[in-house]
């Protein structure tokens, strides 16, 4: 991990985006968060050479990539070592995709709710609710999954 301005170590989060609106969008976001470093892969291909070198707090998967659908990638990211218990959001405008049994702990539609993404990239990568031992948050995040609000809010 790098270290930010304020000293603080800063914590890795891969985004997998073939857009580049949104890559741009989420750029801007995580510039309200200096304490987390994202790094984007444009395609299934490039996220596995990409995350081989990192050790991600989160992944945040589009759905509908180039070369693959984000919920196949999943798995193969998973089996990358220091990878087993990186937690995964699905970031995707289809409107039809169900968590439930998919491995993903959060859907978060497109357009994004920019604040209430800042929020949960907060609690998150908060050490709380990173993925660890029995009676940790993540077991119940991750069976039950959420979903952002739909009202959309502006950026502050």
């Amino acid at each position: 991990m790098d270290s930010n301005s304020n000293g603080g170590l800063q914590q890795q989060v891969l985004y997998v985006e073939d857009h580049p609106v949104n890559v741009i969008l989420m750029e801007a976001l995580f510039m309200h968060r200096p304490h987390l470093q994202l790094h984007v892969a444009t395609s299934g291909e490039q996220a596995v050479r990409v995350a081989a070198a990192l050790q991600p707090a989160l992944v945040l998967l589009d759905l509908r990539l180039p070369d693959c659908h984000g919920e196949q990638l999943l798995p193969v990211l998973w089996r990358l070592r220091g990878w087993e218990d990186v937690p995964a959001v699905a970031v995707t405008a289809e409107d039809d995709f169900e968590i439930t049994g998919t491995g993903f702990c959060e859907l978060w539609p497109k357009p994004l709710d920019m604040l209430w993404v800042l929020q949960r990239l907060d609690e998150l990568t908060h050490p709380t609710a990173r993925p660890g031992p029995a009676g940790s948050p993540w077991p119940t995040l991750a069976r039950g999954g959420l979903r952002a609000p739909l009202q959309r809010q502006p950026l502050a």
